[in-house]
């Protein structure tokens, strides 16, 4: 019995100072690169908003599409598609960027004006475009990815 409390010991004695005797590699550790979101693809929604000297509006029956057509890692692009209730359609292009947060996102719009995001969940956004132009305007879009 002895001896096997001493075998014990000293195999516990071994792992120990085996353990001990281990170096950190040199430098600090790496932490992995984020993953940005993939916003890849046609995002449509409703709009509502303000324009001066219009007032409020829902936008009613229009339908907003942010189409992304290109994405390499926090940096994208596409076209914002503006579909009236009689199916005229109107488009302009848009650049943006996700921010480190990986969630929010800033877009500039070729028209003028910028547009604020942030995910909601993988395949809905809230957006909140805001232009300084005469007359201004602002509008909260929400989107889903379609």
């Amino acid at each position: 019995m002895k001896a096997i409390l001493y075998a014990g010991i000293l195999v516990l004695t071994a792992v120990i100072i085996g353990g001990c005797m281990t170096t950190q590699p040199p430098g600090e550790p790496v932490p992995p690169a984020p993953r940005y979101p993939s916003l890849l693809g046609n995002w449509s929604g409703t709009m509502t908003g303000y324009v001066e000297g219009q007032g409020f509006t829902e936008y009613k029956g229009s339908v907003m599409t942010m189409s992304v057509t290109e994405q390499k890692d926090r940096i994208f692009k596409g076209d914002f598609i503006f579909t009236d209730p009689t199916g005229l359609k109107d488009s302009e292009k848009f650049a943006g960027v996700i921010n480190r947060d990986e969630r929010s996102f800033t877009v500039v719009e070729g028209g003028g004006g910028y547009t604020f995001g942030s995910l909601i969940t993988p395949d809905e956004m809230e957006l909140i475009y805001v232009d300084d132009a005469e007359p201004i305007d602002v509008a909260i879009d929400t989107l889903t990815r379609g």
